[in-house]
């Protein structure tokens, strides 16, 4: 039976043995571990090396390879996303007549990528020029994990339920002017943003700060890292069931709404035929009227959906972990401009 079944501590390498004096009969000389989380039998050379070599020997370089271009890169969507996202804000706070339900929920994807542009984006810069030691501590590293996992999260369920509201707008028109109300929309975001917070905290809790210990040396100073510190198996089962509910289930559920709009225009489309067809021995102007306001509605709704159908796929692909949303806010941000992306609009 092994010691830690006992009770007992575990056994490591007696670290006042020489390295030269490492015989079969003194290598089996074990003494009580104490806390390095290393491994059993260290390496002989390691006593010899200096805290800065053992740093480049386990954790790698200090700072990331190609930092310039990456860092250049970063600066450009920089940028681009705080000009696009920050204007789509402006636009929506300083106009009344832009404060629509739809413009709500992409007020809030807006805001989101301007807490990774404006907060996240600097942290990430920041860890690729110097990888460690992290200066923020356990709080920080908690901080930053959370972050970034809940704006991933509340982009995707923004998107789904800005596709529910698109669903409704289009098929359910009458529907749509009582239920799409300002203040039920406040009501859904404020539980979109309070759920994904929840929902990131299991993520946020597996990451701390590690130090790199090393057997007979101990803890190697400057060594900090906001990393994984709980067992790999636990993170990914989190990560599989938070891929299967804001991946597998919203991109499942934006897929089917598109497809019933899809319908929706298909049917719009062949009533209109219809109708000129009847009318092709005898127009009228009050036929002319409804052909114009049938026309109208199918441009309205096709332009909601294109937009808003890319827009879907890249915040679902954020959640496994690809690029976040940034064009995603970007390219919604022009709808805002046009008062027909309201509910009552759509209608007819």
């Amino acid at each position: 039976m092994s010691p830690a079944a006992d009770g007992m501590a575990p056994l490591c390498f007696n670290c006042s043995i020489l390295p030269g004096d490492m015989s079969l009969g003194v290598a089996r000389s074990l003494v009580p571990c104490n806390d390095s989380r290393a491994s059993r039998f260290p390496d002989p050379e390691d006593l010899n090396l200096t805290d800065e070599e053992l740093r480049l020997k386990y954790l790698g370089p200090q700072q990331t390879e190609l930092f310039v271009p990456i860092c250049a890169m970063y600066l450009l969507i920089f940028v681009v996303g705080a000009v696009g996202n920050g204007l789509t804000c402006t636009v929506i706070l300083r106009h009344k007549a832009m404060r629509t339900p739809t413009n709500y929920y992409l007020f809030s994807l807006a805001v989101s990528d301007l807490l990774v542009l404006l907060v996240g984006l600097p942290l990430e810069l920041y860890e690729m020029w110097c990888n460690y030691p992290f200066l923020l501590g356990t709080g920080g590293c908690y901080f930053r994990t959370l972050l970034f996992e809940t704006v991933c999260l509340a982009s995707v369920l923004n998107v789904t339920a800005l596709s529910v509201e698109r669903y409704v707008a289009v098929v359910h028109p009458l529907q749509a002017r009582s239920m799409m109300t300002r203040v039920r929309v406040r009501r859904v975001l404020g539980a979109i943003w309070g759920l994904a917070v929840l929902c990131s905290l299991p993520n946020a809790s597996l990451h701390g700060i590690r130090q790199l210990e090393v057997p007979c040396r101990g803890t190697v100073p400057q060594s900090a890292m906001c990393t994984l510190v709980y067992p790999r198996a636990l993170y990914n089962l989190v990560v599989q069931i938070t891929t299967l509910f804001f991946f597998c289930l919203p991109m499942a559920t934006i897929s089917v709404l598109y497809l019933l709009i899809g319908l929706q225009l298909r049917r719009e489309r062949l009533q209109l035929l219809r109708q000129e067809a009847r009318a092709t021995a005898r127009p009228s102007d009050s036929w002319r009227f409804q052909r114009a306001q049938d026309r109208g509605r199918t441009q309205v709704t096709k332009m909601l959906s294109r937009p808003l159908t890319l827009c879907s796929t890249t915040s679902c692909q954020a959640a496994s972990g690809r690029l976040s949303r940034k064009p995603c806010a970007w390219g919604l941000s022009a709808a805002t401009t046009d008062p027909s992306t309201t509910p009552t609009a759509s209608a007819g």
